[in-house]
């Protein structure tokens, strides 16, 4: 979905469609006992509401206990969504690198809206290679709020190796943006074009490489 050359976004310069996977129909979800809880999964359940899908280009589908997103095709983002429609929130969630390029960028989405093939949502990003950036995208327009160089940067909070879980914490309240990884703030920013959507998992590829794979689990929504 982007062109990056070593850790840059220029969304507008590349002309790649933005690929969705096939929406499901939102299910119900349930309540929960602590009432800051909104929503939470640990994949175990195939029914649980989140989209299934997978061809030989793209996949995010339940996969043995976890959410699987593969990227075959190069300069794309997949993702998949539950189907809720949140405002204020806080995401966390366990990712961890399955296969392919580490120089690729994973995470999470909130106030995902889509408008015919027009898809707005806030992103919050990793890399496997310890680079992060944060931002939105409004219509298909992709800007990158955090770094203000509209640029990746390495940080220490991201554990490159392998075999790491990587620990994601993203808010969303009000205008104001968070992302923290394993417990360390990691970047913010302030915006307000979105006010409210679906959350997300979200994997992609640069225009160099594909066959990126990312695993998720035990997610879990709270009020912020």
């Amino acid at each position: 979905m982007h062109c990056r050359f070593r850790h840059s976004l220029l969304l507008a310069a590349c002309g790649v469609a933005l690929v969705l996977t096939a929406a499901c129909t939102p299910s119900r979800h349930p309540t929960y006992s602590d009432p800051n809880i909104l929503f939470q999964d640990d994949f175990s359940q195939t029914t649980s509401g989140w989209d299934a899908y997978s061809d030989s280009e793209k996949t995010a589908n339940y996969d043995n206990g976890q959410y699987l997103i593969a990227v075959e095709q190069t300069g794309v983002d997949v993702w998949g969504l539950p189907g809720l429609d949140l405002t204020n929130l806080r995401l966390e969630v366990d990712t961890h690198y399955a296969d392919g390029p580490e120089d690729n960028e994973f995470g999470v989405m909130c106030r995902y809206t889509r408008d015919g093939d027009k898809h707005s949502f806030y992103f919050f990003f990793i890399s496997s290679d310890g680079y992060y950036a944060m931002g939105k995208v409004v219509k298909n327009k992709r800007t990158v709020l955090n770094p203000t160089s509209g640029e990746y940067q390495p940080s220490d909070s991201i554990n490159p190796d392998k075999s790491a879980v990587n620990h994601l914490s993203a808010t969303c309240a009000g205008k104001k943006m968070s992302l923290a990884v394993n417990g360390a703030p990691v970047g913010e920013f302030e915006d307000d074009d979105l006010s409210h959507g679906d959350i997300g998992l979200i994997a992609g590829t640069l225009l160099d490489e594909g066959g990126v794979k990312i695993h998720f689990d035990n997610l879990v929504v709270r009020k912020p």
